[in-house]
């Protein structure tokens, strides 16, 4: 049994399939593209059933590169059940994808999710809509597991049914219908012959295969009839008419309560319009600067006290006792590697994540995008190309399978080289604000914040222009601002964290060791006094810093734990001065891609593509720092 899990974007679909499924996902990718689903096998009473999930999407025709994905995938298989998981409190996007599923013939269950919220905004009458559209509905609340029982047993019923609804199109287009409904009657498709003429007249070529040619002609001549008498194409009429239809349906099974506007209200619209949501996105800004400056410094410096409290002699009994150059290059870097993580993961990155976690449960990211429309169309881009952007502040490697959201090719190829070149990760960014911030003050953050949103404006521009193109328009729905729930604040901050743990702790204890190795053998210093010219001369910076560099391509932000392995030391202000710290985390920030971007990158923008960016940006870094070193020497 196979159940394809479709809905619009967040609207809690992959919350429902990992309810659903449990832990046994495996990422895949379909065929003949770059785009990912997530697939899982379980057995529920004794039936294998393969659940699919797809991409977000809000039509069948058109959309993004994932969503044209999810399209595909819908039009080619035959699966035994299509979930459609709906928003009960934004209910017509939903309704409208809901529309073409049953044109297209499939059996579908709805899993109408966000029945928590719903309850207090008004009265859904579940019952009603079901017996409308001809669909069974399951209640659920995705996040807190109400319903996931009745929907599990819902599916292994095999309740989903293909509906006998139709949506009354303007009857014009229903004479279309008609007329094509006959031309069409005696050649097998794989869809309603309905289904397959309305797809027609919305001009979605992916269903012209099998259909001959005089038909798609007279189709052709439909679509530009239509065009000439109503000033509009077919497709833009058509989907009037589907919310058209939704909103009526809605108006038999809704009944919303009426509420004064809460102060949460008040303060969500404040948030939206420029005058007053520019100025709370700066404070906002400010508070998570003060907060991983402040409390990170004050716990880097207690997390040390106590480490060194614990430890005592421990690493030099263990070396003596390991003996030779092995013993205290496993002893040293084991001690190296766990100051660093007390001195820069847990009381910074930690932290940052916690903060992000935060601003994400409460609602708040999507105003930024919102905010930033207008920036972002000045460079070619559109405001949802922010979103990416953020991700790329978690990590790079998303951010470029990201940009996949963004409709045309040529903003994807903008926006993948202003990711890599300008965007650092989430712990790159807690480490330039912790350490920076704590050595130099956050007049030295601030200054190259300023410069990395230089140079996406920069960036953005000249590839703009080059790329001769137009910004398609921001589409996206803003939550209502919330209270963030602890709950899922610490779930979200956990997997952020658990992934540095899992994956970068192993390599930085491996390179610590590594580099001890090197430096007892003489082999680090060959290395460095090559370059030393380099890296003195030129970034003004101490010359084994570069290993730090060169190591942390494996992971960009183990850049600065490394130093701390470099030299010894977990006070950096020790060994380097303000001025080498900010060229070294300019350098840094604006480096080559780490090896999972880059392995990520030559998927989405071939090889060559790649190549070019990295050594772009390999440019670029070193430009950023020597012309800092240069201008701070003189000023």
């Amino acid at each position: 049994m196979e159940v394809l899990l479709v809905g619009n974007p967040n609207v809690g679909k992959s919350v429902i399939f990992s309810r659903l499924t449990g832990v046994g996902a495996i990422s895949s990718n379909y065929p003949g593209t770059t785009v990912d689903y997530l697939k899982a096998d379980m057995m529920v009473n004794g039936k294998k059933v393969t659940f699919i999930d797809l991409p977000g999407l809000y039509s069948l025709t058109g959309g993004t590169e994932d969503q044209r994905v999810a399209a595909q995938m819908l039009r080619s298989t035959s699966p035994d059940c299509v979930l459609l998981v709906a928003d009960a409190t934004r209910l017509e996007p939903s309704l409208v994808l809901l529309f073409q599923l049953i044109e297209l013939g499939h059996p579908v269950l709805v899993a109408m999710n966000m029945m928590d919220s719903a309850r207090k905004r008004g009265e859904l009458d579940i019952a009603r809509l079901s017996a409308i559209l001809d669909v069974p509905i399951v209640p659920t609340v995705a996040i807190t597991g109400e319903g996931m029982g009745e929907l599990l047993r819902a599916i292994e019923g095999g309740q989903a049914r293909r509906s006998t609804f139709r949506v009354r199109y303007d009857p014009r287009i229903e004479a279309y219908l008609e007329v094509l409904r006959l031309g069409l009657a005696n050649f097998k498709l794989e869809h309603p012959v309905r289904g397959v003429a309305i797809k027609l007249l919305e001009g979605d070529e992916a269903f012209a295969e099998g259909v001959p040619e005089y038909i798609l002609t007279q189709v052709d001549r439909l679509r530009k009839e239509f065009r000439k008498e109503h000033g509009e194409d077919l497709e833009v009429h058509i989907n009037r008419d589907r919310y058209g239809e939704a909103g009526r349906i809605l108006s038999e099974v809704y009944r919303p309560k009426v509420q004064p506007r809460t102060r949460g209200q008040r303060l969500s619209d404040l948030t939206l319009r420029p005058r007053t949501g520019v100025p709370i996105l700066l404070a906002v800004l400010t508070l998570l600067l003060a907060a991983i400056i402040g409390l990170g410094s004050w716990l880097e410096e207690a997390l040390l006290t106590a480490y060194a409290s614990v430890t005592g002699t421990f690493f030099a009994d263990l070396a003596e006792m390991i003996g030779g150059e092995l013993g205290t290059a496993l002893a040293s870097g084991l001690d190296l590697s766990l100051q660093a993580i007390l001195a820069v993961v847990v009381p910074y990155i930690l932290l940052f994540y916690l903060l992000l976690a935060v601003l994400e449960d409460s609602g708040y990211l999507p105003r930024v995008v919102v905010l930033m429309d207008g920036v972002m169309h000045r460079i070619g881009l559109h405001g949802q190309a922010i979103i990416p952007m953020l991700v790329g502040m978690g990590c790079n490697v998303p951010a470029i399978l990201a940009t996949r959201t963004v409709e045309s090719r040529r903003e994807r190829l903008i926006l993948g080289t202003i990711i890599v070149m300008a965007v650092p990760c989430s712990a790159q960014m807690a480490v330039i604000v912790g350490t920076v911030g704590s050595y130099g003050g956050p007049a030295y953050v601030l200054a190259i914040l300023a410069i990395l949103f230089g140079l996406v404006l920069l960036l953005g521009r000249p590839l703009h222009r080059a790329l001769r193109f137009e910004p398609t328009g921001l589409m996206i729905e803003i939550p209502d601002l919330a209270v963030p729930r602890p709950r899922n604040v610490a779930v979200k901050t956990w997997m952020r964290i658990k992934e540095f743990f899992v994956l970068a702790f192993p390599i930085l204890l491996a390179g610590s060791i590594a580099l001890e190795l090197l430096a007892a053998y003489g082999v680090l210093a060959k290395v460095v006094e090559p370059l030393a010219f380099f890296t003195e001369g030129f970034l003004g910076l101490p010359a084994i810093t570069i290993i730090a560099l060169l190591f942390g391509v494996l992971r960009k932000e183990m850049s600065f734990q490394l130093l701390v392995v470099l030299f010894g030391t977990a006070d950096l202000a020790a060994v380097m001065t303000v001025q080498q710290l900010f060229v070294f985390a300019l350098v840094m920030a604006t480096f080559m891609p780490c090896l999972s971007a880059f392995a990520v990158m030559i998927r989405e923008y071939g090889a060559k593509g790649t190549v070019l960016i990295a050594l772009a940006s390999l440019a670029l870094a070193f430009s950023l720092g020597g012309a800092a070193n240069l201008l701070l020497t003189y000023l």
